[in-house]
C-alpha cells in the first residue's frame, strides 16, 4: 500500500533497498509527492522522485527519508528474491 495525502494506492513492489524503493502502480502518482509504503506493521516514508509510464500502467520510485530506511529485518517481502554473490 502507498499512501499520499491525497489518497491512497494499491501497488506491487519491483525492488526495494535500504534508500529506496519501486513500485508498480495503475494509476500515476505525482512525481515530488510524500508517501509512506506500509509493510509488515511498518512504514516507510519517503517522496516519489521519478514517475514513468508503461503499457500498463506507472512506475515510481520512491527515496525513503534518512530516518525510515528499508531492512530485511523490518520487512520481508515474501517474493524478494535473495542473491548470494559469494
Amino acid at each position: 500500500m502507498l499512501k499520499t495525502a491525497a489518497r491512497e494506492f494499491t501497488v506491487n513492489l519491483e525492488e526495494i533497498w535500504a534508500a529506496g524503493a519501486i513500485v508498480d502502480a495503475e494509476e500515476e502518482v505525482e512525481e515530488g509527492a510524500p508517501v509512506v509504503i506500509h509493510g509488515g506493521g511498518h512504514g516507510f516514508s519517503g517522496r516519489i522522485i521519478r514517475v514513468s509510464r508503461h503499457e500498463f500502467g506507472w512506475f515510481a520510485e520512491v527515496e525513503f527519508s534518512p530516518l525510515t530506511p528499508w531492512s530485511p529485518e523490518r520487512f520481508l517481502p515474501r517474493h524478494l528474491l535473495k542473491i548470494n554473490l559469494e
